[in-house]
Parts: C-alpha cells; structure tokens; sequence
C-alpha cells in the first residue's frame, strides 16, 4: 500500500469539495442574505473594518446575539471584488473556504494520528483513512446550509482557524525551537475562531481536552491555561465593548421537556447523517399541533417513537466509547469531541429552534472519525465495506449537487423549503412577503392567513399581514391586524410607524407624533428616523429635517446611505460647497457608490478663468 502525497490529497479534496458545490455559483441573495450581504452598511468599505468589529451582526434587522466581525471582513473582502452585482463571487468565497476547512481538518487529523503512540495504524493506511473521512465530511449534503448559503459562511470560516489552530497548537509540542512562534500562531487561530463564531470556542475546549488525554507535562498545560485566559479576555474585552441592542426573548423551554427534545434530535440528526433526505432550514422535533386532530395524533406517535430512538442511540454511543477504547485510545477521544461540539446544539440548553442542520457542521467530523477508527479496527471485510462506503459517498455527493438548486432563489428556497417538510409559520410568511413583492396579492393573503391559523399569537407576522392589507388599500382589515401585533412590546416602534402610514393613507391625517413617538423608544432607529427627516422635507421644513438627519449622522456616522441623503438635502438649500463634502462621506464609506462620485464631479468648484497676460 503506496503513502498518498499530500499535494495529492490536497488536490482530491479541493476538487471535489468543488464539483459537489459548483452549482451554487448560479445562486443569488437569500434570506438572511438580504440583512448581512445587501442592507449591512458595515461592509461597503476597507475603512470601516475596525467599526466592523464594534457592533454585532443584523445591524439593520431583528437583533441578535451573535458577535461574528471576522464574518463581516470576508463580506467586505466580497463587496470589493464583486459587489453586489455579482453573487456567484460571494458563492465561491464560501466554497473555497469549505475547502480550506476541509483540507485543515485532514491536516489535523493526519496529525493526531501520527502523534498518538498507543495502537499507531500504518502511514499509509492512515493517509486513507483521514483522506476518507474528510472527504465524506466535505461533500456531505447536511452541510449545505452553512456552505451554500453565504449567511452561514461563519461555520467554515470557524472550522479553518480551529482546525488550523489545533494542528499548528500540536506542532508547538514536537517542535521545540519555533515552540514559542508556534504557539502565537495557534493562539491567533483559536481567538480567528471565536471571532468568527460562537461555536469557535469549541477548538480550544478541544485541545484542553487533547493536553488531558496525551497526559502533557504540568508545565505545558499551565502554559495553555494561561494563554486560553489571555484568549478568552480579549474575545471578552471585544464582544463586550461592542454595541448590541438585545433581541426580542422568548420564553426558555422548560427544563422536563429539554430531555425529550434532546433524546428527539439526536435521533434526527443521526438519520439525517446516514440518508440525508428532505433536507431544508426550518426544523422542529417539538409535538407542534397540526391542522386536524387526526394528524395531531399520528404526528405525536412518530415524535414518541423518535424520543425512544434517541434514548437508545444515547446508550450505543456510551457503549460505543467504552468498547471502543478496547480498540483504538482515539475511538473514545472523537467520540468526546463529538459530544463536546454537540452538547450546545443538544436542546439541554433552550435554543431559538430544537434543529439546524448547520448545527451538525462541526460535530460530524467526530461521529465520522470515530466511525472510521471503528471499522478500521473491526474483523469485518475490508472490500465489501469500501464498495458500500464508495456507494454511500457518491450518493452523498449527487445529492449535495442537487442540492445546491433550492438555494438559487429566494422563491426556489421557501417552496422547496415547504415541499419537504419545513412547512413552519415562518416560512409561509417569507412566501407571503415575496409573492407580495410580485404582486401576487392572492397568493400573498392565503399564506399569511395560514400562518396566522397555525400560530395566531406570533406578532411579527400580524405586522405583516397588516403591512399587505394596507398596500391594498384594505383599511379595516389592517387595523385589526395592527391591534394584535401591537400586544407585543417589542415591536410598539414598528406599530407606531405603521399607523402613522396607515392614517395617512386612510384618512390623510399627518401624524408625524407617532413617528416622534416611535423615535422616542428607539432613538437609534435609522429606518424611522429617514423616513422622519423625508417627512419633514416634503413638509417644507428642510432645516427641521437637517437636523435629524446630522443627529442621525452622530449615532451613526458610518452609514454612506445617510451621507448621501444628507447631500441631496443640502443641495435644496443651496449649500452645493457643504452638499459636495456630504457626498465625498457617502463615497468613502461605499467604493460602490458612483452616484456620490458623480455628484462630486458635478459639484467640484470651477477653476478661476485665466488671466490674460501681455508682454509689453
């Protein structure tokens, strides 16, 4: 058996890490896309990266707590090079770091095995194995989510700096001179990876583990303690210091349910590993009433048989890492692994949805290495197993491939979406948005009227539907719509603006209190405060409007959008030497933004003429 070289192996991953995902290349914006990718200001130019990492990511949506600034970066990178003209660049940024990711997590587990004396497999039976595993890894179709989807870029973009950060952490070890550098390296990984997702800190969770089971000297492991806190405080000292405005809270599960909803999705995310079938965003292994009580029922049988599913899937995998140990010392380490990226996702904790497939992105590198330590140390034959692994990768790949077509649009990916399986309010209510953008006005209001059946308490979809109803002119209708949706306190700003449009058009009422009002409980409200200021403009009152909009410029001085409708306003009160300088801000804060460009052209001042000279 021939040593595999590593530009070979490099190569194989790579490659089909691209054939798998190459369709999405055709894909555009979607979903979150939309509030990350086209409405962040954030990412529009090179000089706003340190205000970059200053703020939280949904700076223009639903907030939220995820602090991810290295996620942020790339899309600036993106923005540069592609803008948003182009999304099949956004695309290959994502895939080629899955690449990247790919070929780190086999670096690393190349290395581990290399590195563990106890029961040492073969090098070149080695190279297989951790070639094997990765590239299952890499092509697996449950990992289309965080890869397809530019929004779930922050999965890769944390597993390439923690992969990258272990295998560089375990070289600090053997390597005793570059010991020192080595250890910079990995510790400037391991903060890349909290930085580019929360679940980042389960690399370094990792190699304390790691230093626990190779038994490191005292001295080692009080070394990376003290640098894990080092890491660990200036994640903190960044996070914390950023401005965040918290998200709407919901109430936590209770605590006797969180066991039955974790035995439940542990038995949901193993069957979507071994037959990834019906694959879509919207998850939920909650006894969710359905739309008679007859299916109500028969939904509630299948969850029970999922629960005792899970139950016994728990026990094998108890057994599996005690039996395991018998036969490879690293069975029962990946299996550790596995548990320690999984716990979180594991509904022990109250999350805001019982499963994600792109939860599983870092976990399933465990459950795959344990998997294949497993069957490399069974009695069993060796050619029939590679024949059915060979079956179950090419299947995986072709589905990963087909895949990548739910993701083209953002009609493709909710009808897809609720075709298999994913049929929650929420998506229906995204359908009803977009058939409403297309004037399909029917289709619209029979959507948002079966969200509104299935859960008739969630306000955001009340505010929706009385968003539709007032675009068509349905008056009454959308007052009783806007009375549910202002029972939640959290969207009382929303409400307000709302019903300020929705007395103008309905009785032509100027009630630009209300919006005063809504400015009152969210000063930082960019969206009202703009509308505010057209407001006042159209009102007569260019000065009043000014002075929002330099307000607005105080909290928010890196928005370029508000430069420029600073400038156009300036120019109405015939300042075009003030206007000129607002539009040269709206251009340094986006390299795309030729309007602003030309406009400074129009504005430059004239050169004095030339002063005939004669000569005597």
């Amino acid at each position: 058996m021939k040593k595999i070289p590593r530009s070979v192996a490099i190569v194989c991953i790579v490659t089909a890490t691209l054939l798998a995902y190459w369709p999405a290349l055709r894909n555009g914006f979607v979903w979150d896309d939309t509030a990350l990718c086209l409405r962040d200001p954030l990412i529009r130019s090179w000089r706003l990266i340190p205000e970059g990492f200053r703020h939280f990511l949904f700076l223009d949506a639903t907030a939220s707590d995820f602090y991810r600034p290295l996620q942020r970066l790339t899309f600036t990178l993106d923005y540069q090079l592609y803008s948003f003209e182009n999304p099949w660049g956004w695309h290959l940024t994502s895939i080629l770091l899955h690449a990247a990711a790919s070929v780190a997590l086999w670096v690393f587990l190349r290395k581990l095995l290399s590195t563990t004396p106890a029961n040492p497999l073969p090098e070149p039976f080695r190279d297989r194995l951790t070639l094997g595993v990765t590239l299952i890894w890499a092509i697996h179709p449950l990992h289309t989510s965080a890869v397809t989807y530019i929004a779930g870029r922050a999965d890769p973009l944390a597993a390439l700096f923690g992969f990258s950060a272990l295998s560089l952490a375990l070289l600090s070890l053997e390597n005793r001179p570059a010991s020192r550098w080595l250890s910079l390296a990995a510790s400037t990984c391991f903060l890349a990876a909290l930085l580019s997702k929360e679940a980042g800190i389960f690399a370094l969770l990792l190699w304390l583990l790691l230093l626990a089971f190779r038994r490191s000297p005292l001295r080692i492991s009080l070394r990376w303690l003290a640098i894990t806190a080092c890491i660990l405080a200036t994640y903190s000292t960044l996070r914390f210091t950023a401005e965040k405005f918290p998200p709407p809270s919901s109430p936590p599960t209770p605590l006797a349910i969180r066991p039955i909803l974790a035995a439940r999705a542990l038995a949901e995310y193993a069957a979507l590993t071994v037959a990834p079938l019906h694959l879509h965003m919207e998850r939920d292994v909650s006894s969710a009433p359905k739309n008679s009580p007859a299916a109500t029922l028969h939904h509630a049988r299948l969850r029970e048989f999922q629960t005792l599913a899970g139950v016994l899937l728990a026990l094998g995998l108890a057994l599996w890492a005690v039996r395991g140990s018998r036969h490879h010392p690293l069975i029962p380490f990946a299996l550790a692994a596995f548990i320690l990226a999984y716990l979180p996702i594991s509904n022990l904790f109250s999350l805001n949805a019982t499963v994600a497939e792109h939860w599983l992105y870092l976990p399933s590198a465990w459950i795959f290495f344990a998997a294949a330590l497993s069957l490399a140390k069974c009695s069993l034959p060796i050619r029939p197993i590679l024949a059915l692994l060979t079956l179950w990768f090419l299947a995986l790949a072709t589905q990963t491939f087909l895949r990548q077509a739910d993701w083209l649009n953002q009609r493709s990916l909710f009808e897809s979406t609720i075709a298999n399986g994913g049929d929650s309010p929420r998506m229906r209510m995204n359908l009803a948005n977009l058939e409403a953008s297309e004037h399909h006005d029917d289709l619209a209001l029979a959507h948002y009227r079966n969200a509104l059946q299935r859960s008739p308490h969630q306000a955001i979809i009340w505010l929706g539907y009385a968003k539709l109803l007032l675009q068509l002119n349905l008056f009454p209708q959308a007052e009783a719509a806007l009375q549910e949706a202002q029972k939640s306190p959290w969207l009382t700003p929303d409400c307000l603006e709302f019903q300020a449009a929705l007395r103008s058009r309905q009785h032509h009422e100027d009630r630009s209190d209300l919006l005063l009002q809504a400015l009152a409980l969210t000063p930082n409200r960019w969206s009202i405060r703009k509308r505010y200021a057209d407001y006042l403009a159209s009102q007569g009152k260019p000065e009043l409007a000014l002075a929002q909009l330099r307000f607005a410029l105080e909290i928010a001085p890196y928005r370029g959008s508000t430069w420029q409708q600073l400038a156009t306003l300036l120019e109405t009160l015939h300042r075009p030497d003030l206007a000129r300088l607002a539009f040269i801000e709206a251009a340094n804060r986006d390299v795309h933004d030729s309007h602003s460009r030309q406009q400074i052209a129009r504005l430059h001042p004239p050169l004095p003429p030339p002063t005939e000279t004669r000569h005597p």
